[in-house]
């Protein structure tokens, strides 16, 4: 039997292909149609955004509370997965914030995960190092650069402004509590193995102190 359709009152998108398509809804499930009735999305989905809206070309989709994408041919983009998807080029150009099993990680523009939704919270590119971004998994704090990739490993515990003692270099404290310093390179440039650090600014010398 051939299901019947209640049309959303706004057209999805004005022109597709020189089409306007259509939010449809049967049986509390959310699909789309073209202008000729003809099913792009079948009505599989508990929610559908408008096209544009989070990407180009594409709409956001939700089945049960796990989200992804599908373009305007209705090609599953991003399969339904995440828990949250936040606008793209919010925190990176091209980049969208993902969440999945309350862990945070990113997609980029062709919803590839470019870093792996394993953290538990991401700062900001630039809080530290321009092409930056500082993430925390489990109390522990490294980098990802702008590749998405590790350029300093989570195993921090403190992580200090950079400049703040020594121009480029960075204070760190790991899980024991011992010290050390990092560059912008994200190479330890002093071993974390100290328990205490001190600097004279005006010399620019470090004096360490380690049991």
């Amino acid at each position: 039997m051939k299901a019947i359709y209640t049309y959303a009152a706004l057209a999805l998108s004005s022109i597709t292909f020189g089409q306007q398509l259509f939010i449809v809804n049967s049986d509390n499930k959310f699909g789309v149609v073209n202008e000729n009735g003809v099913e792009i999305i079948a009505a599989k989905y508990t929610s559908i955004d408008e096209f544009d809206n989070v990407h180009a070309n594409w709409a956001k989709v939700g089945l049960d509370k796990s989200y992804g994408f599908v373009d305007k041919t209705g090609k599953i983009i991003v399969e339904p997965k995440y828990q949250e998807i936040s606008k793209y080029n919010v925190l990176h150009e091209g980049w969208a914030l993902v969440k999945k099993d309350d862990k945070y990680g990113f997609i980029d523009n062709s919803g590839k995960e470019i870093v792996a939704p394993i953290y538990d919270k991401v700062g900001s590119f630039g809080d530290y190092v321009k092409d930056w971004l500082l993430v925390e998994a489990n109390g522990l704090k490294g980098f990802v650069d702008a590749d998405g990739n590790i350029i300093v490993p989570v195993k921090y515990t403190q992580v200090e402004k950079f400049d703040n003692i020594r121009k480029n270099w960075s204070l760190v404290k790991d899980s024991k509590d011992k010290l050390g310093f990092i560059d912008k390179t994200g190479k330890e440039v002093i071993p974390v193995v100290y328990d205490n650090i001190e600097a004279f600014v005006k010399k620019q010398t470090v004096i360490a102190n380690v049991d």
